[in-house]
Parts: C-alpha cells; sequence; structure tokens
C-alpha cells in the first residue's frame, strides 16, 4: 500500500496524533464539544493517523486522516482553533492500494488534485511527497509560500502510524471549544463522496 510521505514547514510546532492523547493533554469531553487547556502544548507521543477505503465512482479512494491538537493560525487576526483534520488520499485501482492514478490533499475549505505520476515522489518509497502548511496543516504537492500559508518543506518528514477509525467518526460535536472547530468527520463531501470531493477541487 503507497501512503503520502508528509513533510513539514520547519517552524512548525504541532503535528499529527491519536484521538486518544485528547484525554492525556487534559481536555473534557462534553456531548457537543471539547474543552482543550489553555496551556496545551504538543505531547511527546507517537505520529498517528487514521486510513480508511471508499469504493466510489470506479476507484477505492484510499484515505490518510491527520489530526492536530490545536491551529494557531490566523487571518486577519481570526481563525485559530482548537481540533484540526485535515487529509490526503489516492485514488487507486485496487483496493490494496498500491496502483494510485490520482492524489487530492486538502487545504482550508477546499483542496488541490493532481494525477499521480506529477507528483513529487520519495524516490526509494515511491510516497507522494506533501508538504504540510505551517500552523493551518493544509498539505500542497510542492514547497508553498504565499499570504495565506507557508509551508517550506524544511521540517521533520513524517511516516505516521496508521489506524483505523473508530466509532467516534461519527460523533455530531465539534472537536475543539472554538466556534470554528471543526466538527463531524462523517457530514463532510470529502468522506461521503471521495470522487466529487476531488473533482471539485482545484486542478
Amino acid at each position: 500500500m503507497i501512503t503520502p510521505r508528509f513533510i513539514l514547514d520547519s517552524h512548525e510546532q504541532w503535528q499529527p496524533v491519536a484521538v486518544e492523547v485528547i484525554d492525556e493533554v487534559g481536555a473534557t469531553r462534553h456531548a457537543d464539544r471539547i474543552d482543550f487547556p489553555a496551556d496545551m502544548q504538543q505531547p511527546t507521543t507517537p505520529v498517528v493517523g487514521y486510513h480508511r477505503v471508499v469504493h466510489a465512482g470506479i476507484l477505492y479512494w484510499h484515505q490518510y486522516w491527520c489530526f492536530y491538537l490545536y491551529n494557531p493560525k490566523k487571518y486577519a487576526g481570526f481563525g485559530a482553533h482548537e481540533g484540526d483534520w485535515e487529509m490526503v488520499q489516492l485514488g487507486c485501482v485496487d483496493e490494496p492500494g498500491d496502483i494510485p492514478i490520482l492524489v487530492t490533499c486538502s487545504q482550508h475549505s477546499g483542496g488541490e488534485r493532481r494525477e499521480y505520476w506529477r507528483c513529487e515522489l520519495d524516490q526509494q518509497l515511491q510516497m507522494p511527497k506533501v508538504y504540510v502548511a505551517r500552523d493551518s496543516h493544509a498539505n500542497y504537492f510542492a514547497s508553498h509560500h504565499d499570504v495565506t500559508d507557508q509551508a517550506d518543506g524544511k521540517g521533520l518528514a513524517l511516516n505516521p502510524e496508521w489506524r483505523e477509525f473508530g466509532d467516534w467518526s461519527t460523533w455530531s460535536g465539534k472537536w475543539g471549544n472554538s466556534d470554528n472547530s471543526p466538527g463531524q468527520l462523517s457530514t463532510r463531501r470529502a468522506w461521503t463522496a471521495p470522487h466529487a470531493y476531488h473533482s471539485q477541487a482545484r486542478g
């Protein structure tokens, strides 16, 4: 199975973690949200992500979701929030995920798409390189710098431990205590219709 290789910005302070880390950092779970402590920092825990496969259209979409405890990115003074889910998906001919042909990267409220052969690959493992923007954790196909995001690709290169999703993926609350913290995963277009999400992404 071919998986993405995530490369952080050199100034990134947050890394993907397992959902269970929420309890370890002293967060309080409520029916509609999660309250994180104001002084929360990145814990020293393994880098973990979540993998699922959806057969949609004519392809098997291997989705690789990463959960960050905090998104400190601000636009005009607004936008920072607790809890942050980002995703990269590979559209594959086969269910094992050995023959990818399409790749989609999540970026804020949208995304970007490419054919697999146009991606920059780790030459040894043939993994598509994904450049993670500082603070926002938006995913790019190349190093990136504009007024919105900076992803210099000079930080840590991550190969997360990929786990299966739990029942918590259908939880209807917010993954943080900010108004713009992400909500239920299973209602997202990327979750329910990955082929449509890819088609609507920026080419």
